[in-house]
């Protein structure tokens, strides 16, 4: 029986069955952990491939963007993936789809995105003579814990990345990471802005003003690693100390992630008055059109995308002094800087947040916004990504 999704003039099905078409464009194929994370991350990438002539595919498991992809004028396949497993035997099914995928449709470049992508992306387009062109996100889960996991991680990474045409990092600090561990080549090594922000889409003359309590957003997926725990005791604190401030929370649960937050906490959590659990959104821009400050007490980043869309809407931030958050957080300048894993020296910024004055928040986030447009942009991304194409494709 054929999978079917409906998606208006879209359907999987017909994503699927789009796949033989266009023999006569050369093909690029653009590999991720999930649909979402190329739909809201790589569009922009996409399209100007496309535009440029490319036949563009996407491989990424089924979700409810996957349907969407081919809206931006791409196709799409699926590709099963196992995002919770750390067993890299099993991941080797994982390693035979994409080899399949790539002998069929002999792209003249792979790009690979997230963690198990860029590993088994990297040993597949080799095997095939493909450039693989890789971008570590940020180096996770695996790289903040200690244990056997994150030992196979890295010999994941030292095994595959020198097997690589180009790596695209996003913070200097883990470029240095990847450099000292041998786990990717220096010569291979480029660093970029993140995934870049839409500065049209991202602006401040969306904002608006609003009566009632202060309003902190955290934006991002719902894991503890992101120092969840620690922003809801920071605004219990805040509360019990008699200050009257709210939290939105928005972004993916339930992930595959070993350190995913349960609905079910999310639902807990959400019945303190302090507290609202919005869930996901693909209007982020409205969303933070309504609040005051963007929290991100992450232990660590790559560059943090909710820092950098924040900047670009003229809020102050409150992050982490941690590689990824201070690469584009100044403190005092266009945010603040707390202690990771430390609710006390969140509550402590947070609070010195809300002491200062509407004009210093404002020129807070009008330094956030200099900056963004200066350094953060999507064109610089999309230009490098461009060239390492142009630079690596095989005829």
């Amino acid at each position: 029986m054929p999978l079917t999704l409906n998606t208006g003039c879209h359907t999987v099905t017909g994503c699927l069955n789009s796949v033989t078409a266009a023999p006569d464009l050369r093909a690029v194929t653009l590999s991720a952990n999930t649909s979402w994370y190329l739909y809201n991350f790589r569009a922009s990438t996409i399209r100007r491939l496309i535009g440029d002539g490319y036949r563009v595919i996407c491989l990424s498991p089924l979700d409810d963007y996957s349907a969407r992809l081919p809206e931006l004028g791409c196709e799409w396949l699926p590709l099963p993936m196992d995002n919770a497993t750390t067993n890299p035997l099993k991941d080797l099914l994982l390693l035979g789809r994409l080899w399949s995928h790539y002998q069929r449709l002999k792209p003249v470049a792979a790009l690979h995105f997230t963690v198990k992508n860029n590993v088994y992306g990297t040993w597949a387009a080799r095997a095939l003579g493909v450039p693989a062109i890789n971008n570590v996100s940020g180096l996770g889960t695996a790289f903040i814990r200690t244990g056997l996991v994150a030992a196979v991680v890295r010999l994941l990474y030292k095994t595959s990345q020198p097997l690589s045409a180009q790596v695209f990092c996003q913070n200097a600090e883990d470029q240095q990471l990847l450099v000292d561990n041998r786990l990717v080549p220096h010569a291979r090594l480029t660093l970029l802005p993140g995934s870049g922000v839409d500065l049209q889409r991202f602006n401040p003359y969306l904002r608006q003003s609003h009566t009632g309590p202060f309003r902190f957003l955290y934006a991002g997926r719902m894991l503890a690693d992101k120092g969840l725990h620690e922003l809801i005791d920071a605004m219990r604190q805040l509360h019990a100390q008699g200050h009257e401030a709210v939290l939105w929370l928005c972004g993916f649960a339930d992930v595959s992630n070993v350190s995913a937050i349960t609905i079910a906490q999310l639902q807990a959590w959400g019945e303190e008055p302090y507290i609202e659990w919005l869930g996901p959104t693909d209007a982020m821009e409205q969303v933070l059109s309504q609040v005051d400050c963007v929290v991100l007490p992450s232990y660590r980043e790559g560059l943090p995308r909710s820092l950098l869309e924040a900047g670009a809407m003229g809020l102050p931030v409150i992050a982490t002094d941690v590689p990824g958050c201070r690469h584009v957080v100044e403190h005092g300048v266009n945010g603040l800087l707390c202690e990771p894993k430390d609710s006390g020296s969140l509550r402590n910024s947070m609070l010195q947040m809300l002491s200062l004055t509407e004009e210093q928040r404002a020129d807070m986030g009008a330094k956030g916004r200099a900056k963004v447009e200066a350094h953060f942009s999507e064109q610089v991304v999309v230009d490098a990504t461009m060239a390492a194409i142009k630079r690596h494709a095989r005829s």
